[in-house]
Formats: C-alpha cells, structure tokens, sequence
C-alpha cells in the first residue's frame, strides 16, 4: 500500500471511486453525504490545491482523503485549541471496504499532520457514521462536541499532538 497525494492525472479514477461510494452509503442507509456532497468539482479543486492524498495498491486508487487546514472549514474556537489539520471526503473503494484501507489512511494523514506546524488534527463525523468513529477514537480522537452547520448536524473529535 502506498499513500501520497494525488494530481490531476488521477481525477477520473477518484471520481468513478467516489461515485460507487455514493451509491453504496444510500445503500448503507447512512445519512452521509447529502444534496450532491462532495461534488466532482471540489475533488478537482482538492488535487488542484495540493489537499488530495490517496492509497494506491498496484496502481489502483483504493483510497482517498481531503487533507488541510482545519481553518478552511472550522470557525475558531469550535475546538479547545486553534491551529488544527483536517480531513475530509473519506473514501474507501467498494472491493476494499474490510482490509484495513481507512486504518491505513487514517494513520497516514496524522503521521503527515505530525511534520506540520499543528497543534492536532480535527475532523466533523455525522454520529451516525459508526465505522468511522470507531476508527478515530482507535487512533484517540476525543469529542468535544458538536456542531449544527448548514449541511449537517456533526460531532466534532480531535487529537492534539504533544509538543
């Protein structure tokens, strides 16, 4: 397995990706990911922005995540502290979904958060979305509340690095 981040070369396969993920969390009955959300446009503007990271298994994108600044789309404040990493658009391919693909993101994302100049990471979960939560709160992700946006109504976690 292979994480890094994707270009523009890549968009295509993500979108079909991203598409059949659609399908299969209506499918799930999982309330995530309304009214279009994400749209193919803002996966465009992740790669073109330098925020996509993807895991790649003998060249097939298997995984897929937004990664940046949590300022982009938290108000200050929202978190005990300031100057978090973020990510969003988590995806897993359908044929990967139970061999470890997210744990391998997940644990990616904050091994690059750890090189950055970050107090932590922080991340919006619908609390509905189990497998994902499980999976913060493995790596320590703690919740420190919530938070009714204008999309949707999220839990919000972080883990805060030591410094």
């Amino acid at each position: 397995m292979e994480y890094k981040k994707a270009n523009l070369d890549n968009l295509k396969e993500i979108l079909v990706m991203k598409n059949l993920v659609k399908l299969r969390v209506e499918k799930e009955n999982l309330p995530i990911w309304k009214n279009g959300y994400p749209k193919d446009n803002l996966i465009e503007e992740d790669i073109i922005n330098n925020r996509a990271r993807i895991i790649m298994i003998d060249n097939e994108i298997v995984g897929y995540a937004a990664f940046h600044h949590a300022s982009d789309d938290y108000e200050e404040g929202m978190f005990l502290k300031n100057n978090l990493q973020t990510f969003s658009r988590v995806m897993v391919k359908d044929n990967y979904v139970g061999k470890h693909i997210g744990d391998f993101l997940i644990k990616n994302l904050i091994k690059e958060a750890q090189t950055l100049d970050v107090n932590g990471l922080a991340i919006g979960v619908d609390s509905c979305n189990i497998k994902a939560l499980n999976l913060y709160k493995k790596y320590g992700f703690k919740k420190e509340g919530e938070y009714n946006f204008t999309y949707a109504y999220l839990d919000l976690y972080s883990l805060y690095f030591e410094k």
